[in-house]
């Protein structure tokens, strides 16, 4: 458990190094969203809450997980507004729902060794987080195609 524990911390590390820092936008979208300030979102996402206590983790990984959702919203809408043809909408649509449930799906059967422990919460949503991150880069690649086959 105690290897567990710090193979987390260090993937957690990684990955909150890797990352850009929010955007100004994205910083009150997220605000809104969970009904707090900008600056408790902006604390929320620092690496001392992000690499610290698993409480102070959780939320981290909680306010980046509704963060790649407003962004995979936004590329959504943006890939919408390219379909001419409602029929194109609605397949649209109906892929990104049977998307959504099988992100759930698999997280939650990713996550099955942890639930009704500590970590299961921060492992759900680094699993939803990093297929949300996926999901975002197949919308915009959707929405930047240029070709007859798009």
């Amino acid at each position: 458990m105690k290897y567990m524990l710090l193979s987390i911390a260090l993937l957690s590390t990684a990955i909150a190094r890797a990352e850009a820092p929010m955007s100004k936008w994205l910083v009150a979208q997220v605000a809104k969203n969970l009904g707090k300030t900008q600056a408790e979102i902006r604390e929320s996402v620092t690496e001392k809450n992000c690499n610290g206590m698993i409480a102070a983790m959780e939320g981290c990984h909680y306010v980046k997980l509704v963060a790649r959702e407003i962004r995979m919203n936004a590329q959504y809408g943006r890939l919408e507004k390219r379909l001419a043809e409602a029929k194109d909408r609605e397949k649209l649509a109906k892929t990104q729902r049977a998307w959504i449930a099988f992100r759930y799906a698999t997280c939650e059967y990713e996550s099955r060794s942890h639930e009704g422990g500590r970590l299961y919460g921060m492992e759900e949503s680094g699993c939803n987080s990093s297929m949300t991150e996926e999901r975002i880069k197949t919308l915009r690649d959707y929405a930047d195609c240029e070709g007859d086959d798009c």
